[in-house]
């Protein structure tokens, strides 16, 4: 399948330089993916599918712009896609974002760690791995389990008219575990993601234990009262919410009223005491690759540091308009608006690793709520970075530098970019996160973030 992917792409390209495009990019992905999904304390569905998907960017006329997915079945039908992209690239109006893509032709180094060499033989392990996931969390005191296991092995082409060409294939893996007692406000969630799934068991079955033994801590949960406290966020919380602002660092984000960064450049966003950088290069991250979109070699690029910020990212068009140079970041993004576009997107976003244990960041002398897991995070705006999101699974007061009464039933409604002002202390046990409320991969530990607003809908 592999091969033909190969064939198809570079058909593609062929395709569109006889048809005179300016440029025709094409990228295919062959895709071989497992889903166990458990629920009731066992296995339910065990299934694996083979998927394949071409994606295309075709510019005429300078800068008519439009881009394309399918999945091709022949070469009659590739042939029928580009020249369906091309004709529908001439209807287009010319595009304010584009300014050109990679042009330079770059040797990839061969990068480690991006593929699992016992993916084969995995796929009969899994079960065990899942059965021992579910087994912790019972034995930490879960009555019901219940979640999903997505892993597998992507092969990806690219070919750009304008010179840049290569291939790479890279595993990975993504769990979300949670944990239920009789009482149906006590749960507790584990997560756990990387690349290399059969070196993932004891990662697997950690994070059941931390669902289950959550799940029981939450039981008799209250109803905690209004007001201003300090939050101790698990990496999966800090994720979805302080991840935001770096991946804000986007001039396509900003050119589109959705970044509060437009303005910021140079400017302190957090104590000196954090950084953060987009690495496309990083070990185990869920976004490293070779090369981006464009066919430009990923990198290591500082956004924030010692608090203030630095850098955007960039692809080849986003640099041209700030005459800057592309930071390998080109993709496909989707703006919910029914059609992607060609920019800068993040890789790995990873904040640098704290000095603080769980023990120390329950310390203070405020007020302060513990918040394992949130969904729901909706943003009344962009640029004024005002928020709220919904707590989920366990969540408890501190009390005397200890997890105390379980509380339930609150929101957290604040303003992200002054509680990314508030980082009070970073914790040292970054891990990587991505699921379902958090898309970019992101490496951060457990952060204390002090005076923060958390509102109820009765009390």
């Amino acid at each position: 399948m592999t091969e033909q992917m190969e064939a198809y792409v570079d058909l593609s390209v062929e395709i569109g330089q006889k048809l005179d495009v300016d440029l025709i990019i094409a990228r295919g992905i062959s895709n071989i993916e497992n889903q166990i999904r458990f629920s009731q304390n066992k296995i339910d569905i065990n299934k694996q599918w083979h998927s394949k998907m071409i994606e295309l960017i075709v510019v005429v006329d300078d800068n008519r712009l439009s881009t394309n997915e399918f999945s091709p079945s022949s070469n009659e039908n590739v042939k029928e896609q580009v020249e369906a992209s091309v004709k529908f690239t001439k209807k287009m109006g010319a595009s304010p974002f584009f300014q050109g893509t990679e042009e330079k032709i770059s040797s990839y180094p061969k990068q480690e760690g991006l593929a699992d060499t016992k993916i084969l033989d995995y796929q009969e392990k899994a079960p065990n791995d899942i059965n021992a996931c579910i087994d912790a969390a019972f034995t930490a005191g879960a009555v019901r389990v219940a979640g999903s296991y997505l892993f597998g092995e992507k092969t990806i082409f690219l070919n750009s008219s304008a010179g840049p060409r290569g291939s790479y294939t890279e595993t990975y893996y993504n769990l979300t575990v949670r944990a239920f007692q009789e009482e149906l406000d006590a749960s507790g969630q584990g997560l756990a993601c990387g690349r290399i799934p059969s070196d993932a068991e004891k990662k697997i079955s950690t994070a059941g234990e931390r669902a289950g033994h959550f799940s029981k801590l939450h039981q008799g949960a209250k109803q905690v009262k209004r007001g201003k406290y300090d939050i101790v966020m698990t990496p999966a919380v800090a994720a979805n919410l302080l991840g935001v602002i770096p991946e804000m660092a986007n001039p396509l984000a900003i050119m589109m009223g959705r970044s509060a960064l437009g303005d910021k450049m140079g400017e302190k966003l957090a104590p000196e005491y954090v950084s953060v950088t987009d690495n496309g290069l990083q070990q185990d991250g869920l976004c490293s690759s070779p090369y981006d979109l464009e066919g430009t070699p990923r990198q290591e690029t500082p956004i924030i540091k010692e608090g203030v910020l630095i850098n955007f990212l960039h692809n080849t068009s986003t640099a041209k308009m700030s005459g800057g140079k592309s930071t390998g970041n080109g993709e496909l993004i989707d703006f919910g608006m029914g059609i992607k576009l060609l920019g800068p997107s993040p890789t790995n976003l990873v904040f640098n690793n704290g000095d603080h244990s769980f023990d120390e960041l329950l310390e203070g002398s405020n007020p302060t709520v513990f918040v394992t897991c949130n969904w729901y995070t909706r943003f009344t705006s962009m640029i004024s970075t005002e928020y709220s999101t919904i707590p989920r699974d366990a969540a408890f007061l501190i009390e005397n530098g200890e997890l105390g009464q379980p509380i339930k039933n609150f929101r957290i409604s604040d303003n992200l970019l002054r509680q990314f002002s508030n980082i009070e202390a970073l914790g040292n046990d970054q891990v990587q996160v991505k699921w379902w409320e958090v898309l970019i991969p992101t490496w951060i530990s457990t952060v204390r973030v002090k005076d923060c607003r958390i509102t109820t809908a009765t009390q």
